[in-house]
């Protein structure tokens, strides 16, 4: 039986992604048990990410130079993440559970990911996100709402109806970076409006 192994999926993913992906794994390390004297410390990915994502924020509207400065924290990021990633290939000696615990992702899943019925994730832009959801059969069109806010809204008037379209993919751009937002969506067929599914959580970078 073979074991589980860490992929390096993060070293060719976007900017974005990959501060998406530290912030998780910082948070994934902190407290684990699994790993009590890790090689990194949490702090250093931390800060790694910080100068990744101050780096990234500024070559949105600068130049030549902003852009060299923001491969060379990328490059020193990837080394900082990859070397965590032996660690914790180490400790884990192949247990998938110990590798998910700590933020990365496995080399060979051991049955296909279930896609979620309604996801979001940071788009390629600072301030935008991609929402996703299933198809329904039927469906007239998708409704796209959001709220900015730290906790999702008291009231339901606080939606605000972004896009409303026929595709089950939306990306919504113009967000507040370093922002929290919550998303949600409904379907409309024929019958009517559905329920909005529970809402989801994002912070915009």
């Amino acid at each position: 039986m073979k074991k589980d192994r860490i992929v390096l999926d993060f070293v060719k993913i976007p900017y974005a992604h990959k501060i998406e992906f530290g912030r998780n794994v910082e948070k994934m390390m902190t407290g684990n048990s699994n790993f009590e004297q890790p090689e990194i410390a949490v702090e250093v990915i931390k800060t790694k990410t910080d100068i990744l994502e101050t780096r990234y924020v500024a070559s949105l509207s600068g130049g030549k130079q902003e852009t060299i400065l923001l491969s060379q924290a990328a490059d020193d990021w990837n080394e900082t993440i990859r070397k965590c990633a032996r660690y914790v290939d180490k400790i884990a000696d192949g247990n998938g559970a110990i590798i998910l615990s700590a933020g990365f992702n496995l080399a060979k899943q051991p049955s296909p990911a279930v896609r979620p019925d309604f996801s979001v994730e940071l788009g390629e832009k600072s301030g935008s996100v991609v929402l996703r959801r299933q198809a329904v059969d039927g469906a007239k069109s998708y409704i796209w709402q959001l709220f900015q806010g730290d906790n999702t809204p008291a009231n339901e008037t606080d939606w605000t109806t972004a896009q409303v379209t026929s595709k089950v993919t939306v990306e919504l751009t113009g967000l507040a970076p370093k922002a929290t937002y919550w998303f949600r969506t409904a379907v409309v067929t024929t019958a009517g409006t559905s329920a909005y599914n529970s809402p989801v959580m994002q912070v915009v970078i």
